[in-house]
């Protein structure tokens, strides 16, 4: 399959997709474990004698179904696979990953095919999915990633963050007894009192698309219309193979490798938003001001980790710098992907509007043809905003932080996002056990990392519903009704519009005046 998951059997050396593409490895495996059965099924058939066939009878029919199940239970199929990408192994029989010293000559030599350019690294380095690479990130698998991902994207976490997941659920169901979590709330009353309560200390928010979908910013993703599914590849400066490329699969043109080929597909595409986002076009939204007026008020948010690049969180005066962790970069500032020097912004934002053409045909000052923004200290034509590309990595910070934070953490919020995309997904599973979770989302996500819903939740609160308003009800009971009303002005109109339609609600039933009480 065309796909970045692509795997090798080990026992007959085919190559498929994985469980999250196209299914044809866990597929091959399933029907190889099928054949297997069968012929032992067959083989355990013939051993009964003819007097035991002839005589019939409830014994024959329990020795028959004693065999058939010690055939499913004898039979291995072709379970064993190694990863293309990162190497790895993985048993579809064990569910798990594989490390036995017998495996290291052969992803040894595997190593040395895929990386010929580098040595050799540890096992621990590839079980990770990178190599020993000098400037110490960590391998990613997207440029925006969830930035504007729909539940369902073809995105998705990979096998390592499922076996994670359901290891930290075992971990969990074992540690319930001695660190219970508190009381699940079962309202957003309730959540407000507990976030208010001594028992919540540290709070950790993973934001996605969903936060920042008010502000209007234009939409990568979504089926028919976004900009994925409308690009006209004919219309960027590339190559006829280049362009063929993008046709199969439009994410290339934020890949890293077409990026230092040729920056000027990616930089034609993101103009808009780079120019937009320079020239303050969107605004933070009334979910921006919550972080931010949970961190004023409350003193209990320990780290934004947003994996939207726009920069908006930028915008909250109160909300300080080191509170935010950009998990795939930032769209508001620059560097060169080749040296990473930085360069200043407005420069960047200047040679965009002079040099990058309009492929969108609304900006009748662009130019009509495209040339290169070359590095001022390389000379490479690899300057770009300081987002973190396809096939990139992600900065060592994300890493750093999540060590740090999330051991303390009483709730994580999990804000507008599919929690399809690897790494920023292992949030939810790697919080402590006694941790409350809160999801803030239209539909349910996250059932695969061991997030619960309805009667089976046990630690984790559903907020359905679109962003700004869920979270504006939670500041109504959270009693910051005097901050927001001086924020209208301040907000995008989608946003601005839900505030004064709640407001006028809240004053016409009187209950804007309810405060909350520690405790």
């Amino acid at each position: 399959c065309p796909s970045r998951e692509n795997w090798i059997c080990l026992d007959c050396n085919v190559s498929r997709c994985s469980r999250y593409v196209n299914g044809h490895a866990l597929a091959h495996w399933e029907d190889t474990k099928a054949k297997e059965v069968a012929l032992l099924a067959k083989n355990e058939s013939d051993s009964l004698s003819d007097a035991e066939v002839n005589s019939g009878g409830n014994a024959v029919n329990d020795r028959v179904s004693e065999n058939e199940a010690s055939c499913v239970a004898a039979a291995a199929g072709h379970c064993v696979w190694v990863s293309v990408s990162d190497l790895s192994v993985w048993c579809y029989e064990c569910n798990a990953y594989l490390k036995h010293p017998k495996l290291d000559p052969l992803l040894k030599r595997l190593e040395e095919l895929k990386f010929p350019s580098t040595t050799s690294s540890s096992e621990d380095e590839r079980q990770a999915g990178h190599s020993a690479a000098s400037d110490r990130r960590y391998d990613s698998e997207g440029v925006e990633n969830d930035e504007y991902a729909e539940e369902g994207s073809e995105y998705s976490s990979d096998d390592s963050v499922a076996a994670e997941a359901a290891e930290a659920e075992r971990e969990a169901s074992l540690m319930w007894e001695s660190h219970p979590p508190p009381p699940l709330p079962e309202s957003l009353e309730e959540m407000a009192r507990f976030i208010l309560s001594p028992r919540c200390k540290s709070i950790a928010i993973l934001a996605g698309a969903g936060m920042s979908v008010a502000s209007g910013i234009p939409d990568f993703r979504s089926a028919g219309f976004g900009m994925y599914d409308t690009l006209q590849p004919e219309l960027l400066t590339a190559t006829e193979v280049e362009r063929e490329a993008i046709r199969v699969d439009p994410t290339t043109v934020f890949e890293k490798n077409m990026f230092i080929q040729n920056q000027l597909p990616c930089l034609e595409l993101k103009r808009p938003f780079i120019l937009g986002t320079h020239g303050r076009t969107w605004k933070a939204t009334l979910a921006h001001r919550f972080v931010e007026l949970l961190h004023k008020k409350t003193g209990k948010l320990t780290r934004l980790y947003t994996q939207n690049i726009d920069g908006l969180e930028g915008q909250c005066a109160d909300l300080p710098r080191d509170k935010v962790v950009d998990v795939h970069g930032s769209m508001g500032q620059a560097h060169c992907e080749i040296c990473d020097s930085p360069h200043g912004f407005d420069w960047f934002c200047s040679a965009v509007r002079s040099q990058i053409k309009d492929v969108t045909g609304q900006d009748p000052n662009a130019p009509e043809v495209s040339t290169p923004i070359p590095c001022r200290v390389c000379g490479q034509n690899t300057v770009k905003p300081t987002i973190v590309l396809f096939r990139s990595n992600l900065p060592i910070e994300f890493f750093e932080r999540i060590r740090t934070d999330l051991p303390s953490v009483d709730l994580l919020l999990i804000v507008g996002t599919s929690l399809t995309v690897a790494p920023a997904n292992s949030l939810v599973y790697k919080v402590p056990h006694s941790a409350l979770r809160m999801v803030v989302n239209n539909e349910p996500v996250g059932t695969r990392l061991g997030i619960r819903y309805g009667e089976e939740s046990t630690r984790d609160f559903f907020g359905q519903g679109k962003c700004d308003e869920v979270f504006l009800e939670l500041m109504l009971h959270l009693g910051w009704i005097d901050e927001l009303k001086g924020l209208a002005d301040d907000l995008p109109e989608e946003s601005a519009k839900t505030l004064r339609d709640r407001l006028a609600s809240a004053n016409t039933s009187g209950c804007a005046d309810d405060v909350l009480s520690d405790g």
